[in-house]
């Protein structure tokens, strides 16, 4: 099995062909959007200590949640890896044991870390937001005790959902389409129904299950051979 050099890492794409990189960035571009449509139905609430609870849903809100599904559906296509053997990526191409660091690299280490802090953040402020969420929404312990349940429960399948996916896509691709889709959740915050929250409190959850997990292999992993570890796939 062959040593690669530098050379062959920088010619390996994490797209198979060039129209999966345009789907990935309308994908991406699409999740944006349909974030961005529900910021006025948000800011609709400022008189009001920003209460959305009863709110109707907006055309813009309804055609944004339309173009989150769709970027992301959209955006899982560019990540697909080539079905042509040898096209796409470094294969059985070994990275070598004495690889350096590039400046790249610890960025990447860098953006990693903070993805992960987030990601932890996500379920310390569950405790944080439900007695606000109780007493908007008029809701019982009990009934308002299903949005960190949800939550939780979405990482916990989402660990399992992305450690498959990144068979698939590999665990570059995998991060990335994790992240896309916590971006896309992010709209639980403008959500005037609490059914609402929890569901999107649960896609959260899956999207951040594949975040959680696939970069701490990657940030233990403080050798040389850190300089490959994310070109799998």
């Amino acid at each position: 099995m062959a040593l690669a050099t530098p050379a062959d890492f920088r010619k390996a794409s994490l797209f198979a062909h060039w129209y999966n990189v345009v789907a990935f960035w309308c994908g991406s571009l699409m999740v944006a959007i349909g974030v961005a449509l529900h910021v006025p139905m948000f800011l609709m609430g400022r008189h009001n200590g920003f209460h959305l609870a009863g709110m109707p849903m907006s055309t813009g809100m309804l055609i944004g949640m339309g173009l989150i599904v769709a970027g992301v559906a959209v955006a899982a296509y560019g990540l697909l890896p080539s079905r042509e053997p040898g096209h796409a990526g470094i294969g059985g191409i070994v990275p070598p044991e004495d690889a350096p660091l590039t400046k790249a690299h610890w960025i990447q280490i860098g953006l990693l870390a903070i993805a992960l802090v987030v990601d932890v953040m996500k379920a310390a402020t569950l405790g944080f937001v439900t007695p606000g969420m109780r007493a908007e929404y008029g809701l019982s312990a009990a009934r308002v005790a299903l949005l960190p349940l949800s939550g939780l429960t979405g990482t916990t399948v989402g660990s399992f959902i992305w450690g498959a996916l990144a068979d698939v896509f590999g665990r570059r691709a995998s991060i990335l389409l994790a992240a896309i889709l916590f971006v896309g959740t992010s709209i639980c915050g403008a959500m005037p129904s609490f059914y609402w929250n929890v569901v999107m409190c649960f896609m959260m959850g899956l999207a951040a299950g594949g975040m959680l997990d696939m970069p701490v292999p990657v940030l233990r992993a403080g050798t040389r051979q850190l300089n490959y570890a994310m070109i799998e796939g």
